[in-house]
């Protein structure tokens, strides 16, 4: 099955929540960083970056999770954003019942893509 139907069928099994949801943080990666590739890994939507990941998003029937926790040592202010959906030791944990909180996935993303954006890295 080719990666673009693979995200579909994977948005497809979800519960109308959690799809709804996903898609939100789905947009929401794509808006801070154009030109992200997508693929299931794990079994859930994984967002690329010249084929290296750059993060991973889950629907489940009571939360929407985001993985893994980015590197927040000189960030303590997104350390703090991030700190009461944090869960476990390397994942954000968003419930349904309340507000997906958006503007924090994008950092959260944009976090994950200064790690990959290292000066004098090379993509691959």
């Amino acid at each position: 099955m080719a990666q673009g139907q693979a995200v579909t069928a994977y948005l497809d099994s979800l519960p109308p929540t959690a799809r709804e949801r996903v898609e939100a943080v789905r947009a929401r990666v794509h808006a801070t960083a154009h030109g992200l590739g997508e693929r299931i890994s794990y079994g859930i939507l994984t967002f690329t970056l010249d084929g290296r990941t750059v993060c991973y998003t889950a629907g489940y029937a009571r939360h929407v999770a985001v993985y893994p926790l980015p590197d927040v040592s000189g960030d303590p202010g997104l350390a703090e954003r991030m700190a009461p959906y944090v869960a476990g030791r390397g994942t954000l944990k968003f419930p349904h019942g309340a507000e997906l909180p958006l503007d924090l996935v994008g950092e959260v993303a944009t976090a994950h893509l200064a790690r990959l954006r290292v000066p004098g890295d090379r993509p691959g």
